[in-house]
């Protein structure tokens, strides 16, 4: 039986405020050992992805801007992708639209809406805005499906879906921006796409899957996974969530990143035996 791991990062394997990802380096190396498929799932930018997983030491697939796209390195065992191309050493999946006409469109709505983007932000602003250096908040600019925003006032968002929903886009929230994107992608799908493809390669009988994450843009890819895990906000309460099967990870962060998924992998393991 194939186990096979998708997870968030900022708050869930990378802590919210500070990135580390120390509190979860036992259930990571344990990971590795394994050789159980670490996906991450979020939605930062390839480039941030990729310095991720330098840090921890994986090689896997990875689906970035909440589903916009899949990319699987040239090393990956997932063979006979169908609707791939190559891209800079990995065969991409496109679910979503370029870069380009996500900021043609935001730039009709922010100009209704007086809302600010990635695209309209230095590094040095976003920096401050999420406490990233300012070299991360440069990799964080190098979009290539979505648009991060602030909206003035929050109050306006709802009309703001509306006018995205008028011209074919739609808004995602995540833990600090909203995201604007094309409505035919997001989390769930990639996780599903993702998912079928492992099980048509398997050859050890069948797959089990956990996602973990701690936002609502999270909700899609919690869905489609066997064992959906939340971690709590950063004051340790959990989201207003419920789903089948759902676990409620006991702290916030790497932390409960780590403790959840070691919870998980004995009790599969265990029922191995």
């Amino acid at each position: 039986m194939l186990s096979i791991i998708f997870t968030d990062l900022d708050g869930s394997l990378l802590g919210h405020s500070d990135y580390s990802y120390e509190a979860a380096l036992p259930s990571l190396e344990r990971i590795r050992k394994a050789r159980i498929p670490l996906i991450i799932t979020t939605s930062k930018t390839r480039i941030e992805v990729e310095w991720v997983q330098r840090e921890i030491g994986i090689i896997d697939p990875f689906i970035v801007e909440n589903g916009g796209g899949i990319f699987i390195p040239g090393s990956s065992r997932l063979k006979e992708i169908k609707d791939g191309e190559k891209h800079n050493g990995y065969t991409l999946i496109r679910l979503g639209k370029s870069y380009s006409y996500i900021r043609e469109l935001f730039g009709k709505i922010a100009s209704r809406f007086g809302i600010r983007g990635f695209g309209d932000m230095t590094s040095e602003e976003i920096a401050v805005l999420t406490g990233m250096s300012v070299a991360q908040a440069g990799r964080a600019k190098l979009r290539q499906f979505t648009e991060p925003f602030l909206a003035d006032n929050n109050q306006d968002i709802k009309s703001i879906e509306d006018c995205a929903l008028s011209i074919g886009l739609k808004i995602a929230r995540g833990g600090r921006f909203y995201h604007l994107m094309d409505f035919a992608q997001d989390k769930g799908l990639a996780v599903k796409k993702l998912i079928d493809l492992y099980q048509k390669n398997s050859r050890k009988g069948g797959l089990i899957s956990i996602g973990i994450g701690d936002s609502e843009n999270d909700l899609p890819m919690l869905e489609q996974v066997d064992i959906p895990v939340l971690i709590p906000n950063p004051d340790s309460r959990h989201r207003n969530i419920d789903m089948p099967g759902l676990v409620r990870a006991e702290a916030p962060g790497p932390l409960g990143w780590n403790s959840a998924v070691e919870s998980i992998l004995n009790k599969i393991y265990n029922a191995q035996l």
